[in-house]
């Protein structure tokens, strides 16, 4: 009795959350499809931009920032100063170098051949073109003012969060079910076919649509995020670099000097970029990744005196409390950038997964109701005496 009791309140319970799971599902699936689908179209347009800088083709020992930043000069606008360099991290990539129109808009990049010297290219940094413009818009504020799309995206998140999660229990198998679960099996057809296909995309999607959703969340209600993670876990961030002594770099500092002593004081990493001073005052900043298997992003920052060549401090965040960790793993799984490309991939997928739950879902609604009608009169049908 006591288990047919336990097995008759799952059943019940189940019910009620494919209740909940149906009806916010249809409620929320259009703002959900909205942002995953341009979510999935900026992850794309960022990559596109990546790879379509101009390619550098000369092999060897590359030159130094100083003499790439002198080659660059001259195909930079008049009296613009160098302010950053984005090294090259690849074989065939060029090392891009911004420049500052003396404060006047826009920046010009330009695009240099590591090892030749060779300018392969310039381009103004332009502001955000219409499709990245509509894209940001779509997925950050549903097209809507930021002061209502924006909360509106919260919930959204916390709406995915949930139906990942109730999927997941929705789709636990009963005993004896389980080699059926994972695919959909061969034969299947009309409803059947739905339904399964509907809960084998939702399990193996629902790790990262719940990645998604609580990233979400964070990026939207940061500080409450924040206070419900420091509530369980311990979160405080740690800054060194006036307690030790490191090596400093020439004085007065360049480039190149700036980042052999950043690498020489935080060893197994490279610099993804150099910030330049625009006055002697103020320092350089040197931002490192590791070159260990664990995530890239936020990346290492460095800064050095521009006049002595010492280093003022140093933000590491492997160094940060599990908390801190925490968080901000939020934000590099949520844009896909410093896990590598598979998890590049999985993300681009996730924006797409909500449409065709929604797809799937919509069609069992449908589907079932439509079989709720007929089997009353299919049933009367039967129940009439023959004449």
């Amino acid at each position: 009795m006591a288990k047919a009791g336990r097995t008759s309140g799952n059943g019940r319970f189940k019910r009620i959350l494919q209740t909940i799971h149906l009806w916010m599902g249809l409620i929320v699936a259009l703002p959900i499809i909205v942002i995953g689908i341009s979510g999935s179209g900026l992850l794309l347009q960022r990559e596109i931009l990546a790879y379509s800088v101009p390619a550098a083709t000369a092999q060897g020992e590359p030159a130094t920032y100083v003499q790439m930043i002198a080659a660059a000069q001259k195909a930079a606008p008049e009296n613009a100063t160098a302010r950053s360099i984005l090294p090259s991290l690849y074989a065939g990539a060029p090392t891009s170098i911004s420049f500052d129109n003396g404060g006047r808009p826009p920046r010009t990049r330009v695009h240099v051949d590591p090892v030749s010297l060779q300018v392969l290219g310039s381009e103004p940094i332009a502001n955000r073109g219409p499709i990245l413009d509509f894209l940001i818009r779509a997925h950050a504020f549903l097209m809507m003012p930021a002061p209502i799309g924006f909360p509106m995206v919260g919930w959204s998140a916390a709406a995915l969060t949930f139906m990942a999660a109730s999927g997941l229990v929705l789709w636990w198998p009963r005993k004896g079910l389980w080699r059926h679960a994972f695919w959909v099996r061969k034969g299947a057809r009309g409803l059947r076919f739905h339904v399964e296909f509907h809960h084998v995309v939702g399990f193996w999607g629902s790790v990262i649509l719940l990645i998604m959703g609580v990233s979400g969340l964070y990026l939207v209600f940061p500080e409450t995020f924040r206070e419900s993670v420091e509530a369980v876990l311990p979160s405080e961030r740690a800054f060194s670099g006036g307690d030790k002594q490191y090596a400093p770099g020439p004085a007065p500092m360049h480039a190149d000097g700036a980042v052999a002593a950043a690498l020489a004081a935080v060893p197994r990493t490279r610099a993804i970029n150099i910030q330049l001073p625009p006055t002697p005052d103020l320092p350089f900043v040197v931002h490192l990744e590791t070159l260990d298997f664990r995530p890239k992003l936020p990346p290492i920052l460095v800064t050095l005196n521009a006049e002595s060549g010492e280093i003022n401090f140093i933000d590491d965040p492997r160094n940060y409390s599990i908390g801190d960790k925490f968080l901000n793993l939020q934000h590099t799984l949520h844009f896909g950038i410093g896990l590598g490309w598979v998890w590049k991939v999985l993300v681009f997928i996730s924006g797409v997964l909500p449409l065709a739950l929604a797809i799937t879902g919509l069609v069992i609604y449908v589907k079932r109701r439509a079989t709720k009608r007929f089997m009353p009169q299919a049933q009367g049908a039967v129940s009439q005496p023959a004449e």
